[in-house]
């Protein structure tokens, strides 16, 4: 199926809307929950860049979660001008109707933002994965 030309338009501005800067510190701070995911799927073979997405999609995890609700919040203030109903269960509505797809949407897009910085970023993800491990062996060493 053909995707149209405002679909594509209306990923690119909202590729535009991932903080960069909140990828690396993302993968920090889940890197043990990272190595344990890579490790129960080496039958797989896949790429780091693989691991990656499906580490995401799995966990569906925003890179900046702060960023990600100031743009959900921006949605519902959208959706709520244009009703005239109770606040609280206009909101309520939003999230129940809307509040999945937005995620999910929101980890797609991270996915194929990964895709557009990999030879940026698979390396460094893969320093972080080694030091990980590294200090781990060193932990063990340490207690035999």
């Amino acid at each position: 199926m053909a995707v149209d030309e405002a679909t594509k338009k209306q990923d690119e501005l909202e590729l535009y809307q991932i903080d960069d800067k909140a990828i690396i510190p993302f993968f920090e701070s889940h890197v043990e929950e990272l190595r344990k995911f890579i490790h129960d799927r080496e039958w797989q073979h896949l790429s780091l860049l693989e691991y990656l997405k499906q580490f995401i999609r799995t966990y569906k995890l925003p890179f900046n979660m702060q960023r990600y609700m100031s743009v959900q919040t921006t949605y519902i203030k959208q959706m709520l001008q244009e009703r005239v109903q109770d606040r609280q269960i206009a909101v309520s509505h939003w999230i129940q109707e809307h509040a999945g797809r937005h995620r999910n949407r929101m980890i797609q897009l991270q996915c194929l933002y990964l895709d557009r910085i990999k030879d940026r970023l698979l390396p460094e993800i893969q320093k972080i994965l080694e030091k990980r491990i590294e200090n781990l062996q060193s932990k063990m060493d340490e207690n035999h």
